[in-house]
Order: C-alpha cells, then sequence, then structure tokens
C-alpha cells in the first residue's frame, strides 16, 4: 500500500461508490469477466516526488505508472473491456467520458466507468507551473475578468457508470443523467500552445448539437473552460 499512488486508492474507492449506486454490484461476479470499459483522465503524478528517495519495491511500478489508474480497477473487478488512461491536460476527464461515450456507441462495449482524478501529493508541479505563469499570484481565479492572472490548482476525483439508455431502462439501472452527444477536437491554429482557439470549439459545439438533434436553445448550462 504504501508504493501505491493514492490517486488509484482513491478511484477503487469511488468506482466501487458509483457501482453500488448504480445497482451493478447486485449482479456482479468477478469470475464472469464482464466486457466493461475504464476510462480515467489523469495528468500529473505526483506521488513519485513524495517517494523517490525510498528504495524500490516488487510494488513500485504498478502503484505509480499512469496506466494502472485504469488497470487496478478492471483487474480488481475483472472486467475485459478497454482500459485507457486519458492526458489532455485541463480536459483530460471530459475526453475520458467522451472515449466511454464513444466505447459503448460503437458496441466496444456495453457499460463504462468513466471519470478522472487529480490529487497534488508533491511540488515540482506547482514550480514548473509557477515558472511558466499559469498560476494565479494572488490565488484567485478569475478567468473572465480583466485582472485575471491565472489558476488555482486543487485536488479532485469523480467517477461515473455508463451504459447505453435503452439498456439502462431495461435493467432497472438508478439513472442521473443521460449524454445525448458527445465529441472532441483540437485548436492547432491558437495563438499559442496553452490557450483555446474560439473557431475551434464553435466548430465541436455545433457538431454536438446537430449530432444529438439539439438546438442551442436546449442548452440551459454551460461550464465554461477558462484557467485564468
Amino acid at each position: 500500500a504504501l508504493a501505491m499512488d493514492p490517486q488509484q486508492r482513491i478511484l477503487l474507492e469511488l468506482t466501487f461508490q458509483a457501482l453500488d449506486s448504480a445497482g451493478y454490484l447486485r449482479r456482479h461476479s468477478r469470475e464472469k469477466g464482464d466486457r466493461v470499459g475504464c476510462f480515467i483522465g489523469a495528468s500529473f503524478i505526483e506521488y513519485t516526488d513524495s517517494t523517490g528517495a525510498h528504495p524500490p519495491t516488487a510494488y513500485t511500478a504498478t502503484g505509480t505508472i499512469r496506466a494502472f489508474l485504469c488497470g487496478r480497477i478492471s483487474h480488481y473487478y475483472g472486467w475485459t473491456g478497454p482500459a485507457e488512461v486519458i492526458d489532455t491536460a485541463c480536459s483530460s476527464s471530459l475526453v475520458a467520458i467522451n472515449r466511454a461515450c464513444q466505447s459503448l456507441w460503437s458496441g466496444e462495449c456495453p457499460m463504462a466507468v468513466a471519470g478522472g482524478v487529480n490529487i497534488i501529493s508533491g511540488v515540482h508541479n506547482y514550480l514548473n507551473l509557477g515558472k511558466a505563469g499559469f498560476l494565479s499570484p494572488t490565488g484567485q481565479c478569475k478567468p473572465f475578468d480583466q485582472s485575471a492572472d491565472g489558476y488555482c490548482r486543487a485536488d479532485g476525483a469523480g467517477v461515473v457508470v455508463l451504459k447505453l439508455l435503452k439498456q439502462a431502462l431495461a435493467d432497472g439501472d438508478h439513472i442521473l443523467g443521460v449524454i445525448p452527444g458527445a465529441s472532441t477536437n483540437q485548436g492547432g491554429l491558437s495563438a499559442t500552445l496553452t490557450v483555446t482557439h474560439p473557431p475551434a470549439q464553435v466548430d465541436l459545439y455545433k457538431s454536438i448539437l446537430k449530432n444529438a438533434g439539439m438546438s442551442p436553445d436546449h442548452v440551459s448550462y454551460v461550464e465554461a473552460h477558462g484557467t485564468g
């Protein structure tokens, strides 16, 4: 346990809670090898900052390599669907959910667990991000204000269980929400590497709404990307 990144432990706990809430654990048997997918968004692995001076053990690699954020979950439950860790920086968890949706819609797996994790357990990334001007020296996130001067880091993790709606209804699952459409793209024409490209975002919004059969009037809440 000492060799395991806390992000792995937290994801195991959250996955259990999500599966329990969804009702999956009532019929789960590891020996069946359910074709469940696991998609987790994660960028930094900071635990090695604190443990790098420790002598290596037989569990250091599996405890700190990012791939095992998914691999450990899938192994624990005996799942045989895709297991992918997604790193797209700020959007990692959303892209992980998109990957899960695409996997469901294509028939690659009938059920998926998706989410993201970020646990701050080291100092190197603070120093690197601070030097690059990402972090707010005033300790405030103000992305739409003229006085915006950076963003603030925080710990966080979340996991959802996803199925095709018709299957969730047939199984009598506890449904908390429906994703009518999902997609992703890249702002490769942006002015710099780390800023957004509004035309690319507009194109993505239009594409998602069209594929979901929705109009902008149907959207009542938007969570904007803004790192300050």
